[in-house]
């Protein structure tokens, strides 16, 4: 861990990071732990004012440069990853229920948002992309998992072929103080006195912490190649049991549309293509796909 530290010390010294989805959960936390190293810029980029005017002023420091901005806008996009070295790519429609019910706004967001940053890169070279993504992809049953699984295959695809800059994806399970998570609803529920809703007594999920998520993105940092996937081994909690903890008194309200009972981090078919360590897997091609 120590000598990770010191790594990355070196990997940032002077350099201008971009953080799309940056006044989001995942993002502004890698904010906050960048400040920590000795990074010359970090271009915070999101669609949510009141959101980067809060992080700005909460953290109060001269490096960051909150940018307004859509990643639909191939022309702010262009100008924010201009003389950029690390871009952290999180920014994302990510809601299960809102994603199946807007399937374009989703699409445009999480497919072509990111096909206006590889284009970018193409144009502006930094030395590092970074796509963070969802376990939701692995055998994707729902709008969100489809369309982040074509967001790891453009990125997987850009690494062999855009050698100016090394391309990799982080590929998460759930965070747990991320927003519009399940312990933010049911923390919601708890204030107003009413049972905790479950979707369904079997169903199991995979959880990380913050500093856990954001310290597995760094790791990842350090190994970046040419378009791996990497994967966490995360711990796999029974949600009743996780409610449980909190409240005895739950209700039942049945599955969302493509929801799955149990997620899975990696399929059988990535594995074939990985290279499995301690504490995780790199797919190193996705599998089909032609370099």
């Amino acid at each position: 861990m120590k000598n990770n530290k010191i790594k990355l010390k070196k990997l940032l010294k002077n350099k201008v990071v971009l953080i799309t989805g940056g006044a989001g959960s995942i993002g502004s936390s890698l904010t906050k732990t960048l400040l920590n190293y000795p990074v010359k810029s970090i271009r915070v980029f999101d669609n949510n004012e009141h959101a980067l005017f809060k992080l700005n002023h909460s953290l109060d420091d001269s490096r960051l440069e909150p940018l307004f901005g859509d990643i639909l806008d191939k022309d702010r996009i262009e100008s924010a990853t201009l003389g950029a070295d690390i871009i952290i790519h999180t920014a994302a429609l990510k809601n299960i229920e809102i994603t199946e019910y807007n399937p374009i706004e989703t699409i445009d967001v999480n497919v072509n948002g990111t096909i206006n940053l590889i284009k970018s890169i193409i144009k502006n070279k930094p030395k590092i992309f970074i796509n963070i993504s969802t376990d939701k992809v692995a055998e994707s049953s729902t709008l969100y998992g489809a369309t982040k699984q074509l967001g790891e295959r453009l990125t997987n695809w850009a690494g062999p072929h855009i050698l100016t800059t090394k391309f990799a994806t982080v590929r998460l399970g759930n965070i747990i103080e991320t927003r519009g998570n399940v312990f933010e609803v049911w923390n919601e529920q708890l204030e107003h006195k009413q049972p905790l809703t479950i979707t369904d007594t079997k169903m199991k999920r995979y959880f990380f912490h913050m500093d856990e998520a954001v310290n597995f993105i760094f790791q990842c940092m350090l190994q970046v190649n040419r378009g791996e996937i990497f994967v966490p081994k995360m711990k796999l909690y029974s949600i009743t049991d996780l409610a449980s903890k909190i409240s005895k008194n739950h209700k039942i309200i049945g599955p969302r549309q493509g929801e799955k009972l149990q997620e899975i981090l990696i399929t059988e078919e990535e594995k074939k293509v990985s290279k499995e360590k301690e504490n995780m897997w790199i797919i190193q091609n996705y599998p089909g796909n032609i370099s």
